[in-house]
């Protein structure tokens, strides 16, 4: 698994050896990003956005999002295996981005109310 464009394109990224853990392949980060920027329903800038990234794995949606410029993603993510690895793979970029890692359960009482920004 790579970042597919942006400043850290072809870097690659630490991958999960279990099965629990299903990352985003490349193929369908590439899909996602051609409809957010080529569609004509709606108006999208990723540059200095926020990104929230939900069951962030090993965090490859949200460091494509921060190699395409965006200001800030927060990982939220609670599965120990993976934890490591996104901390891992967001070591190798440290100094150059701004992000933070929740350890959380989205679906606990409450969850949303507690992210801010």
């Amino acid at each position: 698994m790579r970042i597919i464009g942006g400043n850290f394109k072809g870097k690659i990224l630490l991958q999960p050896k279990d099965k629990k853990t299903r990352p985003l392949k490349d193929l369908t980060k590439e899909s996602i990003f051609n409809v957010l920027n080529h569609s004509n329903k709606f108006l999208f800038s990723l540059k200095n956005s926020y990104i929230l990234d939900l069951f962030s794995g090993v965090g490859s949606f949200g460091i494509e999002c921060l190699s395409r410029e965006a200001f800030h993603v927060t990982f939220v993510e609670n599965y120990p295996n993976v934890l490591n690895l996104l901390k891992k793979n967001l070591a190798n970029f440290k100094k150059q981005i701004n992000y933070e890692i929740k350890n959380s359960d989205i679906l606990e009482n409450n969850f949303f109310k507690k992210i801010q920004k």
